[in-house]
């Protein structure tokens, strides 16, 4: 991890960040959960679905307890979404994660933006201005979105 996003996420919550690995990186989680809080505010609120989806999420990526998947996400919209910009978060994403992970992230963001089955303005927005940060190519769009539906498809049946 880069010591820019190092920076900025002791700057934001005073968590100091030792470990390299996305899955056990404190840091990491924050900045996943910290876009994931501001795509479901971008609506205008966090919807109990859209809660529930992003704690679901965390737990699964992070092997967090419930407890502490809600605790990341409650600390990453107080603390980090409230005060830091999109582009600061964009910038850290683009510093410190592989595209591996950016291609996870969107899968999560597009999981959290379908949580409560509206399809809304306002997230889809937050969503292109994330892609168009992130600078992802339209194959890799493509891609995320096909792992999307399959998912869906394969949970719904």
């Amino acid at each position: 991890m880069s010591s820019k996003l190092k920076d900025l996420i002791y700057a934001k919550t005073g968590i100091a960040i030792d470990s390299d690995s996305l899955a056990s990186d404190p840091g990491g989680q924050i900045l996943i959960a910290s876009l994931m809080a501001l795509v479901a505010k971008s609506d205008g609120g966090v919807s109990p679905d859209e809660m529930t989806r992003m704690v679901e999420l965390l737990r699964d990526r992070f092997r967090l307890q419930p407890g502490e998947a809600l605790n990341l996400i409650t600390r990453a919209a107080d603390e980090v979404a409230e005060t830091t910009t999109l582009n600061e978060l964009l910038n850290s994403v683009n510093d410190d994660l592989a595209l591996q992970h950016k291609e996870e992230l969107l899968l999560m963001l597009l999981h959290v933006i379908s949580a409560d089955n509206e399809k809304d303005i306002a997230e889809m927005k937050f969503l292109a201005e994330v892609v168009e940060g992130l600078n992802i190519p339209g194959k890799i769009m493509a891609k995320v979105y096909a792992r999307y539906f399959e998912e869906r498809k394969r949970n719904a049946g």
